[in-house]
């Protein structure tokens, strides 16, 4: 798949003016959120780096702390990750991804699962854990997708880039597993760890299907310059760190063998400087018609929502919004009306609403 050179390509879109726009924070100050996950037409789950769960009426503003987790690993960039629900007509499960605290102070990143009964997380159940703890407190990851009856997780290399080839661990790959916790192999790779689905990441915080075609998407953080957008295939290599476009921080030198290589899967996006993204969904709505069908993702490092346009699978431009009006982005959902619930991971940050009037 060939890399394609769009990446100059900025449009900062006034989106006020095709009617009338408003960003209204909805939630308290709360430090350093992090995961974010549509409950009902009016209520989203949010997670708290510290551990905390809360529910949220994005019209009423009632919010509520439903969780403390007892045994997250709150160091560095570790802590509550990312939050996911799954439903039907009998239960509501809540997965959760986090920087689990180990002995000998370390931590490796988990998933759990959780029934939700009215505003109580019960039944705690232990899915996943990496198989290669550490003290690092760098790169986990963390970003959750699901699909049928499988769990689609993201991994970071933890710090270590070596980490990224390597079969035999998880760090710095995309995991699929079954959402009931059975042992299930991809098959991905010969000699793999069976939960492995694509190697090759360095620190992926976006993930999300193509509702269209139910293609899994994910974008990921280099290191200085290099981000990219990738589309997951089962079995591909995305390269970290034999093919990237990312340099050595301070230093600018090279990194790897080149920006592509036979046998690694090139992204369909990069971007240099890196704006180092976090969350993304594929927008269905309405209310913001001009998004639609558009991949939204946030950014941490410029502090705004980047809005990538998708023909024939691929990203052709790419508009910006929200700049600098409320801080690092860390994750974005899609209410059933339309509207945007944004939150950010700043000291006194919080959940935000943004729509039209």
């Amino acid at each position: 798949m060939k890399v394609f050179y769009i990446i100059f390509l900025l449009i900062f879109f006034p989106i006020s003016s095709y009617c009338k726009t408003t960003l209204d924070k909805i939630s308290p100050n709360l430090s350093y959120l992090w995961g974010l996950s549509i409950l009902n037409d009016k209520e989203v789950l949010y997670t708290q780096r510290s551990g905390k769960i809360f529910k949220l009426n994005v019209y009423s503003k009632q919010n509520t702390k439903i969780l403390d987790v007892s045994d997250v690993y709150h160091q560095g960039q570790g802590g509550l990750l990312d939050i996911i629900i799954d439903q039907d007509d009998k239960k509501t499960k809540v997965i959760l991804c986090l920087s689990r605290s180990l002995s000998n102070f370390k931590a490796s990143t988990s998933i759990y699962s959780f029934d939700l009964i009215q505003n109580t997380l019960l039944n705690k159940k232990t899915l996943f854990t990496a198989n290669n703890p550490s003290k690092s407190s760098h790169h986990f990851g963390c970003r959750l997708a699901i699909n049928d009856n499988f769990i689609f997780a993201t991994i970071g290399d933890r710090g270590d880039r070596t980490n990224s080839q390597n079969l035999k661990n998880h760090s710095g790959s995309v995991i699929k597993i079954l959402k009931n916790g059975k042992d299930y192999n991809n098959n991905a790779f010969k000699n793999a760890l069976p939960e492995i689905l694509t190697i090759g990441h360095r620190n992926p915080q976006g993930l999300a299907f193509d509702p269209k075609n139910k293609q899994l998407w994910l974008h990921e953080h280099g290191p200085q310059g290099g981000d990219e957008v990738n589309i997951i295939l089962k079995g591909k290599n995305y390269g970290w760190p034999i093919v990237t476009h990312g340099k050595e921080y301070g230093s600018g030198n090279k990194i790897g063998q080149g920006l592509s290589k036979f046998g690694y899967e090139d992204p369909v996006w990069v971007w240099v400087p890196s704006i180092a993204p976090s969350g993304m969904i594929f927008y269905q709505g309405n209310m913001f018609s001009e998004f639609k069908n558009s991949i939204i993702l946030g950014s941490l490092k410029f502090k705004r929502l980047h809005i990538l346009t998708i023909k024939n699978n691929i990203p052709i431009n790419e508009k910006i919004i929200l700049e600098n009006k409320i801080g690092r982005i860390r994750d974005i959902e899609e209410m059933n009306d339309g509207s945007l619930i944004i939150i950010n991971d700043e000291k006194n940050g919080g959940v935000y609403r943004l729509y039209k009037e």
